[in-house]
């Protein structure tokens, strides 16, 4: 009796802890600490859809501090990671950074887009990856360093420096003008996926 009950909570504390199934997709409620980034909980989590019914990745939003308001999930630098998980063959590095190039033109000022331009295309170069239905990828925001990490299939692509940067990817999928207003408001935990 007693070794049953020992390998069960051993079986249960080796499981990941799922928040969610989004799609088929099963999102983590944390992802663990690195060594220059601490353990981060899912804020929230949404599929994005073109015309409306085309599924092409669901989105998950971590952050340091889960409970902050929405507005200031922007504005404070603290950790955080938009992961991408690929559940279409429609989507290609080309569609996906071309995608990220106009949600910035519609949610930056084209004087702010002009100061990053360099580093937006140093941004869009590290997305050069294939692209398949299964590929995860995330951008993360790294304090102490002061740049967004790009990870792909968990490889390191590289890193581009700036909050400011940063910050407007962000608004990409929860600013004024995200990619969906569905979007925003499932990754920032209002409405069931």
């Amino acid at each position: 009796m007693l070794r049953t009950l020992m390998m069960t909570l051993l079986l249960t504390a080796a499981a990941p802890l799922w928040a969610i199934t989004v799609e088929n997709v099963d999102v983590p409620e944390v992802v663990p600490a690195t060594a220059d980034s601490p353990e981060m909980t899912l804020r929230g989590a949404s599929v994005r859809r073109v015309y409306g019914f085309v599924e092409v990745y669901v989105g998950a939003l971590y952050l340091k501090n889960s409970a902050l308001e929405d507005k200031e999930v922007i504005r404070v630098d603290d950790p955080r990671r938009m992961v991408f998980y690929v559940t279409s063959e429609r989507v290609s590095a080309r569609r996906f950074t071309n995608a990220i190039q106009e949600g910035l033109a519609i949610n930056i000022t084209t004087g702010e887009m002009a100061a990053m331009s360099e580093r937006v295309n140093q941004l869009v170069s590290l997305f050069d990856h294939k692209f398949v239905e299964g590929t995860v990828g995330y951008i993360e925001w790294v304090p102490d360093l002061q740049e967004s990490r790009i990870v792909i299939d968990d490889t390191v692509r590289g890193s581009v420096p700036g909050k400011d940067l940063n910050d407007a990817l962000l608004k990409i999928w929860i600013g004024d003008h995200p990619v969906s207003e569905r979007f925003k408001e499932e990754v920032l935990g209002h409405r069931d996926s």
